[in-house]
């Protein structure tokens, strides 16, 4: 998987996450502001309820197992055994790490 792929489903599917907790819960991701008593506040926009950031930090690992060859990214060799006959498999993997921060009303 390239980096624009990656990048797409990555945001794609904490979008898809975020909307479905959302359906849930309507405190989740509200559409927020500055407060105007304290500009150090989020607010809600329609309420004025204080709002707080509930902070994301996954690591994710995709990896591809093929029979031959080996591509870029972290390469692991390994012999396994199937039905008596030695096979030679290599695997691709890497480990990306997301941040990111939804907000949560806090009423």
């Amino acid at each position: 998987m390239n980096l624009q792929e990656f990048v797409s489903k990555t945001l794609q599917q904490i979008a898809t996450g975020v909307s479905t907790a959302k359906r849930h819960d309507s405190r989740i991701a509200p559409k927020i502001g500055l407060g105007e008593d304290d500009p150090k506040i989020l607010r809600t926009l329609d309420s004025a309820d204080g709002v707080f950031l509930v902070e994301f930090d996954v690591a994710v690992t995709a990896s591809e197992t093929t029979e031959k060859g080996a591509g870029g990214g972290i390469t692991v060799l390994s012999v396994a055994s199937a039905k008596g006959e030695a096979k030679r498999s290599v695997e691709n993997s890497s480990v990306s790490r997301v941040k990111f921060s939804v907000p949560i009303s806090y009423l």
